[in-house]
């Protein structure tokens, strides 16, 4: 978000989530330009995209002081939305695709496959452990269906191995307002300070 820009221009993936919500809610259908509405791009959605191998980098992606204005952040954000808006378009030449109606629709299992299954430093994926039977019957219905049967992540088979500690870039920014705890490193990348 820039703090320079107006309301509706600060974030637009807000706009976008309202949008979504408002439809899926019923209050409103869509009429047009519904393909417009992008993923919301956030550490989960970021963290999908890297381990997919969706999104790709030759280098890796450090939090860096030297980076105050959030520059790499928010290059690897717009791309994090492109690569998503991608996968949607490829989704609909499939025949008898059921894909969502627009790109943010697919935030929800995105956002959630993130959360729950490809966390930063838990993972449910080969060769880790698989998600437990008491924690897969604590989630509600439609999060049990980001585990296959044999309880792996649905993308268990798609994410490489060297891909799978891989994070999303942590924001030391000045106009972001992010502070130096975010820049802590981890093993996946993402954190590790440079200067």
């Amino acid at each position: 978000c820039r703090s320079n820009s107006p309301p509706w221009a600060k974030c637009p993936y807000f706009l976008d989530t309202l949008l979504r919500d408002m439809a899926d809610l019923g209050v409103w259908k869509y009429k047009r330009n519904i393909e417009k509405l992008d993923v919301m791009s956030d550490k989960n959605t970021m963290r999908v995209a890297l381990r997919t191998g969706i999104l790709q980098f030759r280098i890796p992606l450090l939090a860096s002081f030297l980076d105050v204005f959030c520059y790499q952040y928010s290059m690897v954000d717009r791309l994090n939305r492109e690569a998503w808006r991608k996968v949607w378009e490829e989704w609909g030449k499939i025949y008898n695709n059921h894909r969502p109606p627009t790109p943010a629709s697919m935030d929800y299992l995105i956002f959630r496959l993130g959360k729950i299954a490809c966390r930063p430093n838990k993972r449910f994926c080969l060769p880790e452990k698989e998600v437990a039977e008491k924690k897969l019957e604590s989630l509600i219905p439609q999060d049990r269906l980001i585990f296959r049967a044999d309880k792996y992540c649905i993308f268990s088979d798609v994410c490489e191995l060297e891909r799978k500690i891989l994070n999303a870039p942590n924001s030391i920014s000045i106009e972001g307002r992010t502070g130096w705890k975010s820049g802590k490193s981890n093993e996946g990348g993402g954190g590790g300070i440079s200067s």
